[in-house]
């Protein structure tokens, strides 16, 4: 349980934070792309017969990459190219699975989590990412913003945007990656999009929205563990449960705290970069 713990408040912090770009750019299905691209990665491993983290890692930054830069058309959008890609690396990932002799059992856990289940080196390699994603986003966290809230306005200032959102996919796959190699599919789409959908609703500042992002993720992964402790559950789904009730409950606590006399939201509480 203690490492469990470790795992979950260490994807938390990373996964936390880089899932409110996704949310804020409205491609939150390039979550579920990635997270699905990593557990294919690692399925084609256990066919070859090749290490699994190099090409889970491989696949989810090469899933995130190149959707990352994809733009709606006049007749499909980015979010339907999006749901095509995902079908393709969900099925691809089972067949995978069921073809390979033996290798159902060992990482068929990818698709669903099995973070009681997680090493020592795993939570080492989560809490590193963490790091790493923590001093990126201190760094370049400006940037970030200014690509995702008007890429139009940052390349008219001479911002080489499609730079920036390469190397923002970049750290979006390299947290997923390593996320889902520990904790599954399911619990790294939630930890990506549920903490930073609940945050933006709750929060009326681009600070606010990042701290209250990554302490519910770490907190509600917690509560999520004691929960599957102390009443027998499966640990990722109750964690996921605890997640999802957050977006609502952040909705209706913004409903109530910021409405103005006339029913609308005053213009000091929208979120602003």
């Amino acid at each position: 349980m203690r490492l469990a713990l470790a795992a979950s408040v260490a994807a938390g912090v990373s996964l936390g934070t880089m899932g409110i770009y996704l949310v804020i750019r409205r491609v939150v299905f390039l979550g579920l792309v990635v997270a699905n691209a990593a557990t294919l990665g690692t399925a084609l491993a256990e066919a070859v017969g090749w290490r699994p983290e190099p090409m889970s890692l491989a696949a989810a930054v090469i899933a995130a990459v190149a959707l990352g830069g994809v733009e709606t058309t006049g007749r499909v959008s980015a979010e339907s190219l999006m749901g095509w890609a995902y079908a393709v690396t969900s099925s691809a990932t089972v067949l995978l699975l069921s073809w390979v002799v033996g290798g159902t059992s060992d990482t068929l856990h990818l698709l669903f989590g099995n973070v009681l289940a997680v090493q020592t080196t795993e939570v080492v390699q989560l809490t590193i990412v963490a790091s790493v994603i923590g001093v990126v986003q201190w760094l370049f966290g400006r940037r970030f913003l200014l690509v995702t809230f008007d890429p139009e306005a940052a390349s008219v200032a001479g911002v080489n945007t499609r730079l920036w959102s390469v190397a923002l996919n970049l750290a979006i796959g390299v947290a997923a990656a390593t996320a889902v190699h520990a904790i599954g599919a399911l619990l790294t789409f939630a930890l990506l999009t549920l903490p930073a959908m609940a945050a933006l609703l709750a929060a009326t500042s681009v600070r606010a929205t990042f701290v209250l992002s990554v302490l519910s993720s770490a907190g509600l992964s917690s509560l999520g563990l004691a929960a599957a402790f102390y009443l027998d559950l499966p640990a990722g789904p109750a964690t996921v449960a605890l997640l999802a009730a957050s977006v609502p409950l952040a909705a209706l606590s913004r409903s109530v705290l910021v409405r103005d006399d006339d029913g609308r939201t005053p213009p000091s509480q929208r979120l602003e970069p």
